[in-house]
């Protein structure tokens, strides 16, 4: 399963990229939101995680374009954020995410968010909160 991991600081971004391939994932990183949208079209992946804090733009308005991508338009996503504002989790919804966790978050936690959002366990509605 191919999942994009967009998250612009680099040292967290490779340790949550080796997580996802000890779990058997192919992690596919970007570190802003135009990057984000080019290696979605260009990798159709299976899931994004997407940082909300990201320079070129937001999370937000990552989700946003990758809804109007054909290719991607159906890619279920979880949001992630060291922000601890309160209407974060429910924009996160509003923006069509499967999914919400704060930093940090442990592997099993990652583990967990990523099934639910793979299996559809949830629906658009309900969000993993840590």
């Amino acid at each position: 399963m191919k999942i994009l991991l967009v998250e612009d600081d680099k040292d967290l971004s490779m340790a949550i990229c080796m997580r996802l391939r000890s779990f058997g994932y192919q992690p596919i990183p970007a570190h802003d939101a135009i990057s984000a949208v080019s290696e979605a079209v260009k990798h159709s992946p299976d899931l994004a995680i997407v940082d909300i804090n990201l320079p070129c733009g937001n999370g937000f308005t990552v989700l946003d374009r990758l809804r109007a991508t054909p290719e991607c338009a159906a890619t279920p996503s979880i949001m992630i954020t060291a922000n601890k504002q309160e209407d974060l989790k429910t924009k996160a919804t509003a923006h069509g995410a499967s999914g919400f966790l704060e930093k940090p978050f442990g592997a099993n936690i990652l583990l967990e968010a990523i099934q639910n959002a793979t299996t559809n366990h949830f629906s658009s509605t309900d969000t993993i909160s840590i």
